[in-house]
């Protein structure tokens, strides 16, 4: 038989449309039903949310959810519709019974709802140095910390930072954001990444910088900043787990605190200094390391 261009794609879809139901034929009648993972389902909204279901033939087909009545047994007195939405009004677990004629799971539904999720206004990443923990904290409707909860991430330039797990990862200089959302509740923090140089002197407009610093006890080490219509933000970092860090100054600049002690926001509208220093009350004998971090801001 001679077959058009035309006529072979008409007969590619229907042997298509024949494998589809010969498949949907040889799906047999519900077996088995699975809620969440394990049937365990983490709620951390406050508003009503459809338990995920799944539901399986004798020989793992996926068949549709359709028809699967839900009603809660026991555990706290949360509402569960029919359909199998639940509406966390209190912190506790509850036990939620699924059938589909006559086959039936039980479901544990912990309901963590979140009143407010706390964040980190700025992170600052340095490239090459160990992923950090995620600057968020998520708080239940008694004030206290939850660390079971179901949430999303997301960056917004994943060539700045990446998150892996419950950590973010600096992969190039410059900045970004993070978006956390958990449940109904949704928190942002931006993020700053540096790079690795041997001076802050030079930088430009945008560029994120970091300048190892080890010093004994006396030592000093001084940069000039250049004269900016740009503020410059500093700061001194950590080196690992080390917690006391060498002192940081500025002169010729007209500068104010940042997000805590070791930063600060500065206008040079003069050539000025950045200055790093072993400071007099730390024993002499102890040296001291960190990052001094520097982001020249771009003109608005």
């Amino acid at each position: 038989m001679n077959l058009s261009p035309g006529n072979v794609v008409s007969a590619r879809a229907a042997t298509a449309v024949v494998a589809l139901l010969f498949t949907s034929a040889c799906k047999g009648p519900p077996s088995r039903l699975v809620a969440g993972v394990s049937d365990s389902v983490v709620v951390s909204s406050r508003r009503p949310v459809l338990i995920p279901m799944r539901v399986f033939d004798a020989s793992g087909h996926t068949l549709q959810t359709t028809g699967v009545h839900y009603s809660r047994t026991s555990g706290v007195p949360v509402p569960v519709s029919a359909a199998g939405k639940v509406t966390c009004t209190q912190s506790g677990d509850a036990i939620v019974r699924a059938s589909l004629g006559e086959v039936t799971t039980s479901v544990l539904v912990l309901c963590r709802p979140v009143r407010d999720v706390r964040s980190l206004r700025m992170m600052n990443l340095v490239v090459g140095d160990p992923a950090q923990e995620l600057p968020f904290e998520a708080v239940g409707m008694d004030g206290h910390p939850i660390t079971l909860l179901t949430g999303q991430i997301t960056v917004g330039d994943s060539t700045i930072a990446t998150v892996e797990g419950p950590r973010v990862r600096a992969r190039a200089q410059g900045s970004t954001e993070l978006t956390m959302r958990v449940g109904d509740r949704l928190a942002f923090a931006s993020v700053h990444v540096y790079e690795r140089v041997p001076t802050p002197e030079g930088i430009r407009p945008g560029q994120h910088v970091a300048v190892p610093v080890r010093l004994a006890g006396g030592e000093m080490r001084r940069w000039r900043l250049s004269a900016s219509p740009e503020p410059y933000f500093l700061t001194m970092l950590p080196d690992s787990d080390e917690q006391q860090m060498p002192g940081l100054a500025i002169v010729g600049a007209s500068c104010g605190r940042g997000m805590d002690a070791h930063s600060f926001f500065c206008l040079a509208q003069h050539d000025a200094s950045v200055i790093v220093y072993h400071p007099q009350q730390v024993n002499p004998a102890r040296k001291l390391s960190g990052m001094l971090a520097v982001w020249r801001q771009e003109h608005p």
